[in-house]
């Protein structure tokens, strides 16, 4: 099923390109957005060595201006049409109905989003299907253990901690004319992920599924 995805990604990046490669004027942009998610409920399993195992029906809030800010930005070359681009959300977890052994627990520093996405008209609308890698820094409290103060391959607490995708459609609002200039973009997206956060004994699996809304300026360079 991976495997079907992920070739299904492949051949619509792919024609992407080929599409933009031959409209005959390119483009390169990049986008700075703001907002907010709303995450559905989802399984929280904590596993631990002789300890059975807990699980949650998590459910999370997002407050995207406390602590870090949620926020989103990319970069993306290709044609007005289409275009492959890299992006990253800051996506956040705040876990409002804690049990044990779970105390506290958060992902407010980023359940961060990292993906590869592939972008098509649909209509006056542009269609983004992107996949790539959750790169999370977990706080709180499991079993009296303080999450985050693990060493990291990435340092900081930060970990490549599982693979996410997303679904998104977009509109995009110049702002002025000439080779050069900015646009408004509002956003929704869909994401679907799915993460695993190291214990000092064990560890947390973390899905989540959110529904996202974002709105931001960008500029474009066309020659």
């Amino acid at each position: 099923m991976r495997a079907r995805y992920g070739a299904l990604f492949l051949t619509f990046a792919w024609a992407t390109a080929s599409a933009a490669q031959t409209t005959g004027r390119h483009e390169s942009t990049a986008e700075l957005l703001g907002g907010t998610a709303w995450s559905l409920r989802t399984p929280l399993i904590v596993r631990q060595p002789g300890a059975p195992r807990v699980r949650l029906r998590a459910r999370y809030s997002t407050r995207p201006w406390r602590d870090a800010p949620y926020y989103a930005y990319r970069v993306g070359h290709g044609s007005a049409q289409r275009a492959i681009e890299a992006e990253l959300v800051h996506h956040k977890l705040y876990l409002e109905n804690p049990a044990p052994p779970v105390e506290r627990f958060e992902v407010t520093h980023g359940y961060n989003l990292a993906t590869a996405n592939a972008r098509a008209p649909a209509g006056r609308w542009q269609l983004r299907l992107g996949v790539g890698l959750v790169v999370a820094h977990a706080e709180g409290r499991i079993a009296g253990a303080v999450l985050g103060r693990r060493r990291t391959f990435l340092g900081g607490g930060y970990h490549i901690a599982g693979a996410t995708a997303q679904l998104a459609l977009g509109r995009r609002y110049d702002l002025g004319r000439g080779t050069t200039t900015a646009f408004a973009t509002p956003e929704a997206k869909f994401t679907a992920s799915f993460a695993r956060i190291p214990l000092e004994q064990g560890s947390v699996l973390v899905p989540n599924v959110a529904v996202h809304a974002l709105a931001g300026l960008g500029v474009r360079q066309r020659w």
